[in-house]
């Protein structure tokens, strides 16, 4: 199904950025999100013959997890704020302070939430996937993705309305 050029272009066209995405709202760091994101395709292309069907966009989510899984590994503790580039394009002052804050306030909520946890809201809210996708890459039931979203969504309200 990618074992042509033309059709993993497609697939590399369609997924780049939102892999990139990915690795940003994980990492806060651009260059290491640029040398991860071209780690998922260069072994995605490696072993793209070992791909047989269904979803390429699941299939190159789960590469992006693991390749995120083992750099975590070998690096234990990434930082995970650097809030000047989410207000960068802000057109007015007290808008970009707002944004700031509540960016800070909903990382806050997310760090406190469990690893799987995390995943499940990043790839729902901040990707757009569909809990079908989601429950491919992590692998699991769409009925668990489903709970896991929605206790994640209960438990963020509560620690958003502890601050």
């Amino acid at each position: 199904m990618l074992e042509s050029e033309e059709d993993f272009g497609v697939a590399y066209e369609a997924n780049a950025r939102p892999i990139y995405r990915f690795f940003y709202w994980r990492t806060r760091d651009s260059d290491l999100s640029e040398d991860l994101t071209s780690s998922v395709f260069e072994k995605a292309w490696r072993s793209r013959g070992s791909f047989r069907s269904g979803s390429a966009r699941a299939w190159l989510y789960r590469i992006a997890n693991n390749l995120l899984i083992d750099h975590w590994r070998a690096k234990k503790d990434m930082p995970l704020t650097d809030e000047d580039s989410l207000v960068s394009d802000a057109e007015d002052a007290g808008e970009a302070i707002d944004k700031q804050l509540m960016a800070e306030r909903l990382n806050k909520a997310l760090d406190k939430l469990p690893e799987e946890t995390r995943l499940v809201v990043r790839l729902r809210f901040v990707e757009g996937l569909p809990a079908k996708q989601v429950a491919r890459i992590i692998g699991s039931s769409e009925g668990n993705v489903r709970i896991i979203q929605f206790r994640a969504l209960k438990k963020m309200r509560q620690y958003l309305d502890e601050q």
